[in-house]
């Protein structure tokens, strides 16, 4: 049992640790309601009038940014997901030796792929883009998410698919279920928190994902919340209230994901990290 003195040590640890990540949010929020001349005058200051102004001027830029980057978070997270469940299964099967080893170098080779900066990646994805004819398109942009997050996924899915018991393999072997039955019907409901953990990380990630979206969109369309944000800083200035507003304009989605998927996406880490 935990002593008295340690549990207060752990509670001033946490409080500690909770106002170290509180503060530079309230610092945002509270900035996100100062004018520009406030702002100019004393950019550290509490006492000052609040105003909704700088959120009437960028409600409109964030709700299309919003918009597109729910089209491009979604349609990744969907594909990921889609095609990192069967691979994940049929990387977690127990077979023979040789396949065990190529599966294990396969996925070493995933894994230092996952090292490689990425805006390494985006002269050959953009040659790659250019020849498929979708360079400075949507499709384009998704298709390059889709190809840094394929591996993640995988590698994050495969120990809930090696968390299924043979056991029930068996039982559908003798009950005369194919491979494909077995798969739909035992591997994606005993992996159904690992695919909702999978897919709030991808969604995350696609969401504020900034490298590709800047390079593969063509310029003068709605860019993703990524690259708005980006745009508030200028080589001469800075448009402080107005990239803290758009921040919070543009979090809350993600606060609305993580909010719902709180207590799988802890679990579903846990075990993926025991695993």
């Amino acid at each position: 049992m935990t002593s008295a003195p340690t549990r207060a040590v752990f509670a001033v640890i946490k409080v500690a640790l909770g106002l170290l990540y509180l503060l530079p949010l309230a610092w945002i929020v509270l900035t996100s309601f100062k004018s520009e001349t406030q702002v100019l005058q004393n950019p550290n200051g509490l006492v000052f009038a609040p105003t909704l102004a700088t959120y009437g001027e960028i409600i409109d830029e964030g709700a299309a940014a919003i918009v597109t980057s729910v089209q491009i978070s979604v349609v990744v997270t969907v594909v990921v997901v889609a095609l990192a469940v069967p691979a994940a299964f049929a990387a977690a099967r127990r077979l023979d030796e040789t396949a065990s080893r190529i599966i294990a170098i396969a996925l070493a080779a995933l894994l230092v792929l996952q090292m490689i900066p990425q805006p390494m990646t985006v002269i050959p994805l953009f040659s790659v883009l250019a020849q498929w004819g979708v360079l400075n398109t949507l499709p384009g942009l998704i298709l390059a998410d889709v190809a840094v997050m394929l591996p993640f996924a995988i590698m994050l899915l495969r120990p809930f698919a090696q968390s299924v018991p043979d056991a029930l393999y068996e039982a559908a072997v003798i009950d005369g279920a194919g491979q494909w039955r077995s798969f739909r019907s035992i591997t994606v409901p005993m992996m159904r928190n690992g695919v909702f953990t999978v897919a709030s990380v991808i969604f995350i990630n696609a969401w504020g994902e900034f490298v590709y979206a800047v390079n593969f969109l063509p310029p003068g369309v709605v860019l993703p919340v990524s690259g708005l944000l980006a745009s508030q800083n200028t080589t001469y200035a800075a448009n402080w209230n107005s990239l803290m507003a758009l921040a919070v304009i543009t979090s809350l989605p993600l606060v609305v994901v993580f909010a719902v998927s709180q207590k799988r996406l802890i679990s579903g880490l846990s075990l993926g990290a025991v695993k």
